[in-house]
């Protein structure tokens, strides 16, 4: 540690280095967020791709309506953002705090205070945003649905949806994510990512010194 760095530390307060590195790893982290959530809010839409443009039928859209409304209970969407948006953010700070310099900082009390009020408040953001969108996405996925599901094939799904194990399956299935070997899973893929950055963003650099011909301001760890 050098000189003066231990009285920042006796103050509370964040050398450079820790400060730049809590707002590093927590640039890389939100775009890892969305990536683990996306295909969850997704996950009717399938893997191929369809122009939103593409007609959609008016009887199959009705179809499909009924049927997302029926996925997704209006009496339980708040609910389901929640659990899927506390499971997620809950891995990714989880992963955020393994790492060493990190944890480091957070040893301070008043540090660690400061930086979970940012946490709470960006989880509580995250999840008034996707409850603010849930609309859009609902008519997103009612459209999705319409264009890779048949009047008769939606008819069939919305019976089922219309069960008890269906509709379990709908209460439960935005909690999977919360599941222990899923988080495992996730923290043990977030772990990995961030460990990989610091290579990845000198390569980034090497690659533009050379094709630009010139040198690059490497970011500051």
């Amino acid at each position: 540690m050098v000189e003066g760095e231990g009285e920042k530390r006796k103050e509370g307060s964040l050398t450079n280095r820790e400060g730049n590195m809590l707002m590093r790893h927590w640039k890389f982290a939100l775009p890892a967020a969305v990536l683990i959530a996306f295909p969850v809010a997704v996950q009717a839409q399938g893997t191929g791709g369809t122009a939103s443009s593409a007609k959609v039928e008016s009887d199959r859209l009705a179809a499909a309506t009924q049927l997302v409304s029926l996925m997704l209970p209006a009496t339980q969407r708040d609910a389901m953002v929640d659990q899927m948006m506390q499971s997620i953010m809950s891995t990714m700070i989880a992963s955020i705090k393994g790492q060493p310099e990190i944890a480091s900082a957070l040893e301070q009390p008043k540090v660690e205070a400061v930086f979970n009020r940012f946490l709470d408040r960006q989880r509580q953001l995250a999840s008034d945003q996707l409850k603010a969108e849930m609309p859009g996405m609902l008519t997103a996925m009612s459209r999705a649905y319409a264009r890779r599901f048949t009047t008769p094939q939606l008819a069939e799904l919305h019976a089922f949806f219309d069960t008890p194990t269906g509709q379990l399956y709908a209460r439960e299935s935005s909690g999977i994510l919360s599941d222990p070997d899923i988080v495992e899973w996730q923290r043990n893929l977030m772990t990995k990512s961030f460990a990989r950055y610091p290579d990845e963003i000198k390569a980034l650099v090497n690659e533009l010194e050379n094709a630009l011909a010139e040198p690059v301001e490497e970011p500051k760890a």
